[in-house]
């Protein structure tokens, strides 16, 4: 990642410029116009890079719809997901979003722009993963779970089925979250502990 996409997402992550802000920032900074599908990444049976105005329209929308277009994988651009990771139809992978090698994915989730998986994660349905969220390597999601922006999820750490991580908590090495617990802002989970 070159210095100008990282001061994008630095933005983004301290509330400086909105989500469209950023992905408009990033594609002048590639030297391409708007584009749902970028030649690096990689290309999916399940992807139509071609999406109606009442789709893109969902991603603005904070409600109880479904996770994305039931039928595809959306692909934003400069997203990049390991050749070996198998995405479920309605997955959303922003702008700047990387899922790495190794990671199971059970069901659609939400990833915001920048935010990072490591390698050999597991994630379960329905997770929503904020703007510039790090997930560390061999980490555990439940089903339903959100983790909002700029959180820290450390490697090998367990989060229990409906939890709430909040913005910028980082959740140390395998630390456990009790399921539908509540982490809150900034919150510092040491590694190791139970929550």
């Amino acid at each position: 990642m070159n210095n100008d996409t990282e001061r994008v997402l630095t933005m983004l992550s301290e509330d400086k410029i909105t989500v469209d802000e950023a992905e408009r920032l990033l594609e002048a900074l590639s030297g391409k116009g708007p584009t749902y599908q970028q030649e690096s990444a990689p290309t999916r049976e399940t992807e139509i890079p071609d999406f109606s105005e009442e789709e893109r329209a969902w991603d603005e929308r904070d409600s109880e719809e479904p996770m994305g277009s039931p039928t595809r994988v959306r692909m934003g651009m400069g997203a990049y997901v390991s050749p070996d990771v198998e995405l479920r139809p309605g997955t959303a992978v922003p702008t700047g979003a990387c899922v790495s090698e190794g990671v199971v994915v059970e069901g659609p989730i939400k990833l915001g722009v920048g935010a990072f998986i490591g390698e050999r994660a597991h994630l379960m349905k329905n997770c929503r993963i904020g703007n510039g969220a790090n997930i560390g390597e061999e980490a555990k999601i439940g089903a339903d779970v959100e983790i909002q922006m700029g959180a820290f999820i450390g490697e090998r750490a367990k989060i229990g089925a409906g939890a709430t991580i909040g913005k910028g908590a980082n959740i140390g090495e395998e630390a456990e979250v009790s399921p539908g617990s509540r982490v809150p802002l900034g919150c510092h989970i040491p590694p190791g502990a139970v929550w």
